[in-house]
């Protein structure tokens, strides 16, 4: 997956998994993705990543 928005942005990495227990700020899943070279993942709203090429 790719990051379209944020500090993520442009990088490519793996979902790892759904977070819970998040409150309902963005429409759709907020997944934990773990960026290529990234020690942890990092937490993006799934309407900002698309497949990576």
């Amino acid at each position: 997956m790719r990051a379209t928005f944020g500090r993520f942005r442009d990088q490519e990495g793996t979902v790892v998994e759904a977070a819970t227990g998040l409150p309902q700020v963005f429409e759709g899943p907020v997944l934990w993705v773990r960026f290529d070279g990234a020690e942890a993942p990092g937490l993006v709203a799934g309407r900002f990543l698309e497949e990576a090429a």
